[in-house]
């Protein structure tokens, strides 16, 4: 049976240990078609000659942080300039199960109508709590949710099905699709960009696959401060009000920024006042703004 070759495309930004884990855990993955391009996005901490010394990975320099969305590009560019027939974005901040990439392949290559899939996801500091096991988008809200989310994993989403959308933390597809849809839109510096690409490659007739026999432990968000954090939430809502302006048509959009405004907007600002975060407030207005405006 012929395997097709997979290029494994790793962000790293100043996460040199996070990225030397994952490495590690790719290195002992039972699918052996596959090769790592990593793409350094201006790290400070050691990490540029760490990697500049490593034989096993194609390393890419950028000399500055373009941000996950870009970055993926950089990458994406490279696995095509050297003919791997699938790309796999996958979060440094990972550990992969050992036959993760295999069952993902399986089910990417048993019809050539599934165009993206990917795994289950778990907390590594929690291995049986759920991170994400599919993703629902909220139209009316301007915004999406992963499937049982911090759920305990008893098995409940076992069952493979199709899915909104597949987080970049870990996404497969063709090297094909990348090149039909023009790759990942480089405005979004992180977040929501892996559910705009899953959203076109929808609207272009392909399936979106969630397979939860492959499994992965994700750190979550270390490169932006953990989630809630000042960086989190500036970006967080500049990506989303950008996606929904792209995506929804009004009354759509009309009733999901009564949502944001009337809703998050309000409770969020309470909640930093209330915790005395108050680098929050201007993050996630900025963010916002900027992302309603498209800057």
């Amino acid at each position: 049976m012929h395997l097709p070759s997979v290029a494994i495309v790793l962000v790293n930004w100043n996460n040199l240990q996070d990225t030397l884990d994952c490495l590690e855990s790719l290195a002992g993955m039972e699918y052996r078609e596959y090769g790592v391009i990593l793409v350094d996005n201006g790290s400070t901490d050691g990490s540029l000659e760490v990697f500049r010394a490593r034989a096993d990975v194609d390393f890419i320099e950028n000399g500055e942080n373009l941000g996950i969305a870009r970055a993926n590009n950089v990458g994406i560019a490279r696995a095509k300039e050297r003919g791997f027939q699938c790309i796999m974005l996958l979060n440094n901040d990972t550990v992969v199960a050992p036959d993760m990439l295999t069952h993902l392949v399986d089910v990417l290559e048993s019809d050539p109508r599934v165009g993206v899939v990917g795994p289950k996801m778990l907390y590594h500091s929690e291995p049986d709590v759920i991170w994400y096991a599919g993703g629902i988008l909220k139209p009316w809200r301007g915004d999406a949710a992963h499937v049982g989310y911090e759920e305990k994993d008893r098995g409940q989403y076992d069952e493979q099905c199709e899915t909104d959308y597949i987080t970049s933390c870990c996404m497969l597809a063709r090297t094909a699709l990348y090149d039909e849809l023009g790759g990942i839109d480089p405005y979004y510096f992180i977040y929501f960009d892996e559910t705009d690409f899953c959203v076109r490659a929808a609207r272009a007739g392909y399936r979106v696959v969630y397979v939860p026999r492959a499994r992965l432990w994700h750190k979550v968000s270390r490169s932006m401060g953990g989630v809630g954090s000042a960086r989190y939430w500036h970006h967080y809502m500049r990506s989303r009000a950008y996606f929904l302006g792209k995506f929804y048509p009004w009354p759509n959009r009309g009733v999901a920024y009564l949502w944001i405004f009337l809703h998050d907007l309000p409770r969020c600002m309470l909640r930093f006042v209330r915790k005395g975060v108050f680098d929050r407030i201007p993050a996630y207005l900025g963010g916002l703004y900027r992302g309603l405006t498209g800057r």
